[in-house]
């Protein structure tokens, strides 16, 4: 099984993916924890991409480590994960949004958000490495 945490030892999003077969996840399992907060959902793959695009996302913070103006957001295909990046006082400022929708009537699900803090150097080549190995499987 191949975990990422992002986040410190108190705060984090751990991205699980499934170990049951080589290769790219098929899924991953999305844990957001936080100070009295803990929720998670199941992320689905893109059937033409995997999870490609989450590791391009953390790249591009890699490759910008110094900062980058505005807000950068990425999604999972059915929006059950949402992760807005912005570059604030040296930091890495991650807002993340978890979200189980509910078909039934009067009930539209919940949503869980927080934010975390990384560091721009070590830990967060660090974490774009990680996300790398978890989405190719290898």
């Amino acid at each position: 099984m191949i975990q990422v945490r992002v986040g410190s030892n108190q705060d984090f999003l751990r991205l699980t993916a499934d170990s049951t077969e080589d290769g790219p996840p098929r899924c991953l399992l999305a844990e957001l924890q936080l100070d009295g907060l803990s929720a998670s959902v199941l992320l689905a793959h893109h059937y033409a991409t995997g999870f490609a695009d989450l590791a391009e996302f953390f790249q591009e913070h890699g490759d910008d480590w110094r900062g980058w103006d505005g807000v950068r957001t990425w999604e999972s295909l059915e929006k059950e994960l949402r992760i807005d990046a912005s570059h604030q006082s040296g930091h890495v400022q991650l807002r993340v949004t978890l979200q189980r929708f509910r078909p039934d009537w009067g009930n539209d699900g919940w949503t869980a958000t927080g934010d975390l803090t990384i560091e721009p150097g070590e830990q967060l080549s660090r974490i774009v490495q990680d996300i790398k190995v978890l989405v190719t499987g290898s």
